[in-house]
C-alpha cells in the first residue's frame, strides 16, 4: 500500500475518532448547538459511505443476490462515489467539507433511486411518471445547478438501465429534469416551483413524441391520433405534477433540516412585516431608514459581482437588530442632534471603553434576537460578520486621546469579536455599511468624492484583514467600489430649487 493510501486512510480513521469521542463526550443537559455551528459533525467520509450504502440497498433487490451481481454492483457505486468527490473538488469545493450538502447529496440520489424502484414495482405505471424532475428542482434550490444536472444524469441513466438499457427513458427523463432545472433557478414563490413542474411535463412529452417518431411509431402525422397521445400526454402530465408536488412538500423539511435557505424563504424573511422586522421599524427608525439604504447598496453590488443579491438585500434587514434595544446609543436613532461633529448626547457621561461595550453589545443583543424569532443561519451570519474584528475607531480615537499607553495595550477590547465575513454576501454587507455611515459626513458628494471616499474605506478593510476567510477578488472589490460609487451618488444627487407661485392678484 502506497503512503498516499496510508495518509489518506489516517485521515479518516482520525476524523472518525474525533466524531465518536464528540459524541460519547456530549451531555444530555448541555446547552443545544450553537446558533452559527453544530457541536458534533459527522465527518464527510462517514456520510458518503452511508448514502453509497443506502444506494447499494435500494438497488440490491433489483440486480439480484449472486455474488458477481453483488460485486459489479458495489464496483459501480464506488465509480460513481469516485466521480462525485473528484467533481465536488475540482467545481463545488465550498462542499468538499460541507458535510450536510454531501449528505443532502447522498439523500437527493437515494430517494431518486427509490423512485425510479416503485415504478418499476407497477408495471402499468409508465416511466414518464418518475419524478425525477422533483431531485432536479429541490437539488438547484437548496445546493448548485451544476450539481442538479449531475445528478440529472446518474438518475437519468441509472433510469435507462434499469429499463432493459431503454435510451427512451434516459432521454426523457433527462430532458424533464434539465428543463427543471432552468425552471428552478427563477424560482422566487411557490407558484414558480409549480410552473417548473410544466415545464418538465412539456419537455418529457415533447422528448416523447420525438422518440416514438424516431422508432417509427408513427407512420404518418394523421397517424399521430388521441389514442397514442393521450397516454403519453397523460403520463407526462402526472410526471410534471408529482415532480412539483414532491418539491413543494420535502422543501420545507430539506432547507430546515440542513440549515439551506432559498429565494422563496429569503423574501418571506423580508417582509416588513413580520414582527422582527416591524419591531426595528417602530423601536430604531433611524436604524430602520439605515438599514434599507444600506440593504439597496448590498443588493445592487452584489448583483455586479454575481453573488446572491437577494441573499445580501434580506441579510441586511437583518444585520442590526440588535440596535432596537438600545437605539438611543446610535448616531443614526439621536433625533435631538444638530449636526454630525456634536457629541453624542447618551455617550457624554460615559468614559470610550464603557461605551465601546455598549456598541459592541448590539452584536450580542443581534444574535440573542435572531435566536428567539427562528431566523435562519444564513441571514443570522449577517450580525456578527457586517462588523467582523473592526475597530471601533470613534471610542479607540477618545481613548487615545485620555490615556495613549493604556489604550494601545488595550487595542482588542475596542475591536468587535467576529468573526470576520466568510461569504462574499457578508462582505459586500461590511463594505456597505461602512460606507453608507461614513458617506451622510461628506460634504459635497460628488461623484468623485464618493468613489474616493468608497475606494479609502473598502481598501482599508482590506488593510485590516477583513476579508481573509471570504472569497473575494480584487478585481471583485473594484467592481464593489465602482457600484457603491454609482448608488449613493444617486442618492446624494443633486436637487434644483423650486420657485415659488406669486400669489395672484
Amino acid at each position: 500500500m502506497s503512503k498516499w493510501w496510508l495518509e489518506r486512510l489516517q485521515n479518516f480513521l482520525q476524523s472518525t475518532l474525533d466524531w465518536i469521542k464528540a459524541v460519547q463526550g456530549k451531555s444530555p443537559r448541555s446547552e443545544a448547538n450553537a446558533f452559527l455551528q453544530k457541536d458534533v459533525h459527522v465527518p464527510t467520509p462517514i456520510v458518503a459511505a452511508g448514502a453509497l450504502a443506502a444506494l447499494f440497498i435500494v438497488l440490491v433487490p433489483r440486480v439480484g443476490f449472486q455474488l458477481i451481481h453483488l460485486v459489479a454492483l458495489a464496483g459501480i457505486l464506488t465509480l460513481l462515489l469516485v466521480f462525485f468527490v473528484l467533481y465536488f473538488r475540482m467545481d463545488l469545493p465550498q462542499f468538499v467539507h460541507d458535510d450536510e450538502a454531501v449528505f443532502l447529496t447522498g439523500l437527493c440520489v437515494v430517494l431518486g433511486a427509490l423512485f425510479v424502484e416503485a415504478s418499476l414495482s407497477f408495471p402499468s405505471v409508465s416511466f414518464a411518471a418518475i419524478p425525477l424532475g422533483a431531485i432536479a428542482i429541490l437539488v438547484t434550490l437548496l445546493l448548485h445547478m451544476r450539481l442538479a444536472l449531475l445528478i440529472s444524469v446518474v438518475l437519468s441513466l441509472l433510469a435507462g438501465t434499469l429499463y432493459h438499457y431503454s435510451l427512451d427513458v434516459t432521454l426523457a427523463l433527462f430532458s424533464g429534469s434539465a428543463a427543471g432545472i432552468l425552471a428552478a433557478r427563477h424560482v422566487r414563490t411557490r407558484g414558480d416551483i409549480l410552473r417548473a413542474g410544466f415545464h418538465v411535463a412539456w419537455v418529457t412529452f415533447a422528448v416523447l413524441l420525438v422518440t416514438d417518431a424516431l422508432q417509427g411509431h408513427f407512420v404518418s402525422f394523421s397517424a399521430m391520433n388521441s389514442w397514442i397521445l393521450l397516454p403519453q400526454a397523460g403520463w407526462a402530465i402526472l410526471g410534471g405534477l408529482l415532480s412539483a408536488g414532491v418539491a413543494l412538500a420535502l422543501l420545507p423539511f430539506l432547507e430546515s433540516f440542513f440549515s439551506r435557505i432559498t429565494n422563496i424563504t429569503l423574501l418571506e424573511l423580508g417582509d416588513f412585516n413580520r414582527p422582527l422586522l416591524r419591531r426595528l421599524m417602530i423601536e430604531a427608525p433611524g436604524t430602520y431608514h439605515h438599514t434599507l439604504l444600506v440593504a439597496a447598496l448590498a443588493e445592487q453590488a452584489a448583483e455586479a459581482v454575481g453573488a446572491n443579491s437577494l441573499l445580501a438585500r434580506v441579510g441586511m434587514y437583518y444585520h442590526d437588530i440588535g440596535k432596537m434595544l438600545h437605539p438611543e446609543y446610535f448616531i443614526e436613532n439621536q433625533t435631538m442632534r444638530r449636526n454630525a461633529k456634536e457629541k453624542p448626547e447618551h455617550h457624554d457621561k460615559l468614559n470610550p471603553s464603557i461605551s465601546s461595550l455598549v456598541i459592541l453589545s448590539h452584536v450580542k443583543d443581534g444574535m440573542a434576537l435572531a435566536r428567539a424569532y427562528n431566523v435562519p443561519q444564513d441571514i443570522a451570519r449577517f450580525i456578527p460578520e457586517h462588523h467582523g474584528t473592526s475597530l471601533i475607531k470613534y471610542f479607540y480615537v477618545q481613548a487615545l486621546a485620555q490615556d495613549e499607553e493604556e489604550a494601545e495595550a488595550a487595542e482588542s477590547s475596542y475591536r468587535y469579536p467576529g468573526p470576520r465575513p466568510h461569504s462574499k454576501e457578508t462582505a459586500i454587507g461590511m463594505m456597505a455599511d461602512s460606507v453608507e455611515a461614513a458617506s451622510r459626513a461628506l460634504e459635497e458628494p460628488t461623484y468623485e468624492r464618493l468613489h474616493a471616499l468608497v475606494e479609502k474605506i473598502v481598501f482599508s478593510k482590506l488593510e485590516d484583514n477583513q476579508f481573509d476567510a471570504c472569497p473575494l477578488t480584487i478585481q471583485d472589490l473594484r467592481t464593489i467600489i465602482k457600484s457603491f460609487a454609482q448608488s449613493l451618488s444617486a442618492i446624494y444627487h443633486v436637487r434644483i430649487e423650486y420657485p415659488e407661485m406669486q400669489n395672484p392678484r
